[in-house]
């Protein structure tokens, strides 16, 4: 007559949601490359799944090593009760050979494993040893009942029973699954709606129907996602409590996608909307829809600024002309004297801004590459800083770090010889 063992073996995750698994009982912090230990449950041969089993179920646990060696197993549930499965009364032969696979209970074995309430999650715990261990201050053979309980009192035994193996003569491995069901999830009412509707309603990236629509979902931080073609996606997070009823309403209408295009006579000109910069012209930008304030600023020149009206959809373009507060101030009378330490030849730069090459002609003169055209730069300032510049252009050399400006606008900073 078979005797029934049972135990339970639990994972960590139930079919719907998994769940992060537990710290190891025991790990060979450097484990032998050519000794390895495998071990599973029959519903689950890749031994990283977690499949359910019904309590009163046969359960079959295999294991598998790579070279010959002694194996244990325990069953560790999530009580903290212990149970030895190998050796036992029925069944001491746990030598295995290299790639050998060996099932327990075997066929024809007069034990049988069970799976036991209460549900829960539990493990199997495999050791594999070159060398046989004494296990008999953890477990009682005879009747595979543990000499004690609890995963960390199980994990300080097994430290004190491979201390005397060297690392290179053991390794460890474990197997999970869940033991009857987990009890369900505690649940929340959502309501969504929308305008207009019809719209596909997601949960954390999953579809799960169109507005209007109510459901149930597990009361935990969800993302709601509203979405409908030709109208910009609605996103929030919710957080329900037990059995709370959480409403979202997503105006689609009023999330209308609107743009406002703005060029100038000025390259380079800064685009400002609301008091916000957007960018330099020419800019396409997105804009909510309502009367937005427009403005275009540029060093030197008048500040144009206008009001536009968006309406959701629509498109507003705007042409600023900016007219020069002064005339350009005329270029200094070169310096004649030749700066100390000018560079020379052609270089080229990169700064924060792009790329830059300035051609250093003569001690008194630089061309600089820009507009694609070399512009001609006269020594305006020596010393410290060397300054060229013709009163539009201007390129400043200081410890071999330049800066470039437009107008009196800094269009190029930190640029270092490439």
């Amino acid at each position: 007559m078979r005797k029934a063992l049972a135990f339970l073996l639990t994972g960590l995750a139930t079919l719907a949601a998994a769940q992060v698994r537990p710290q190891s009982i025991i790990v060979n912090p450097t484990p032998p490359a050519d000794l390895q230990v495998r071990v599973w449950v029959d519903r689950d041969p890749s031994g990283q799944g977690n499949p359910v089993y019904d309590f009163g179920e046969p359960i079959y646990v295999s294991v598998q090593v790579t070279q010959d060696a002694y194996v244990y197993l325990f069953s560790v549930r999530a009580t903290g009760e212990i149970v030895g499965i190998l050796p036992n009364a029925y069944d001491q032969d746990n030598f295995l050979r290299a790639g050998e696979v060996r099932t327990y209970p075997p066929a024809g074995a007069q034990y049988s494993f069970t799976v036991a309430p209460p549900a829960g999650q539990d493990r199997v715990l495999a050791v594999a040893s070159r060398r046989p261990l004494d296990v008999s201050e953890i477990v009682d053979i005879q009747t595979g009942q543990a000499r004690i309980q609890g995963v960390q009192n199980l994990a300080r035994a097994l430290s004190i029973v491979v201390t005397p193996v060297p690392r290179q003569d053991w390794v460890s491995d474990e197997a999970y699954f869940i033991a009857g069901q987990l009890p369900p999830p505690p649940t929340a009412t959502l309501s969504v709606d929308s305008n207009p509707r019809g719209a596909t309603v997601r949960l954390n990236g999953q579809v799960v129907g169109n507005t209007p629509l109510t459901l149930t979902i597990d009361a935990e931080p969800t993302t709601v996602e509203v979405s409908r073609a030709g109208y910009p996606t609605y996103r929030t997070s919710i957080s329900p409590r037990v059995g709370e009823q959480v409403r979202v309403y997503a105006d689609l209408q009023a999330l209308l996608v609107s743009r406002i295009v703005v060029d100038a006579n000025i390259r380079g000109a800064q685009v400002y909307i609301d008091g916000r910069f957007v960018g330099n012209v020419p800019v396409n930008v997105t804009a909510t829809p309502g009367n937005r304030v427009v403005e275009v600023r540029a060093g030197g020149y008048t500040t144009f600024r206008t009001t536009v009206n968006l309406r959701p959809g629509e498109t507003e373009r705007v042409y600023a002309t900016l007219r020069a507060v002064t005339p350009p101030p005329q270029p200094n009378p070169p310096i004649v004297v030749p700066a100390p330490n000018v560079p020379t030849g052609r270089i080229t730069y990169t700064c924060q801004g792009g790329r830059l090459v300035v051609n250093y002609a003569t001690p008194n003169l630089v061309q600089v590459f820009y507009n694609d055209d070399f512009q001609d730069l006269p020594l305006t300032q020596s010393g410290g800083t060397l300054v060229y510049s013709n009163g539009t252009y201007t390129w400043q050399l200081r410890g071999g770090i330049g800066s470039f400006f437009v107008r009196g606008g800094q269009v190029r900073s930190g640029c270092r010889p490439q």
